[in-house]
């Protein structure tokens, strides 16, 4: 069964709700939106946490250079620290923060604190982007990327493995990111063979 989301599937569903209703005037009735067993798991922790991490998060424009990068990361780093204990990954805008903190680290080519965010995100990702999905998919190859890049083969070779599977289907074998997976792929199996 081929399915497309309207508006981003990791909102809330009473915020999902209100942004089909103002934009496309639909109410929608998916699996997703009948099942809202997932809205306490998105929205676990202490309200106020996630609440500024929200907002936090709410402000962040496209960096443009390497200081405002590191603006960025500091204050991630501060509200991720600050709220450690209040916060599981699972909470939306806490993934949102660590998905925001792996990019800055990419930026700043810090590239193990980086893979440290990114496996983070990974099982967040897994419970809210089930089965085939693209978001998911690019998640799993920007991981691998990374435990290859700090010399982690074996986890790098089962990440983009992963990634192969999903993104085969979302993308198919013709497309550039695909082209690009399969290339790294190669490579991370041609070292181990090696070694």
């Amino acid at each position: 069964q081929l399915t497309i989301s309207y508006v981003e599937s990791l909102m809330p569903t009473s915020e999902r709700q209100k942004q089909l209703k103002r934009q496309y005037c639909f109410e929608c009735d998916c699996c997703l939106c009948q099942d809202q067993e997932k809205d306490a798991k998105k929205l676990a922790g202490e309200e106020s946490a996630w609440k500024e991490v929200k907002d936090a998060v709410n402000e962040v424009r496209y960096p443009k250079s390497k200081e405002e990068w590191e603006r960025v990361l500091a204050r991630c780093l501060h509200l991720l620290r600050s709220h450690a204990s209040q916060l599981p990954d699972t909470n939306i805008y806490q993934l949102k923060l660590l998905d925001c903190a792996m990019d800055a680290c990419i930026n700043l080519e810090a590239w193990e604190q980086a893979l440290c965010y990114g496996s983070r995100t990974l099982e967040p990702y897994r419970l809210y982007y089930p089965d085939f999905h693209p978001l998911r998919a690019v998640q799993l190859m920007r991981v691998g990327k990374l435990q290859y890049s700090q010399g982690m083969l074996p986890q790098a070779l089962e990440t983009l493995k992963q990634a192969y599977d999903i993104m085969k289907v979302t993308h198919g074998t013709d497309h550039s990111l695909m082209q690009a997976l399969m290339d790294l792929k190669e490579q991370c199996e041609a070292i181990m063979k090696v070694q």
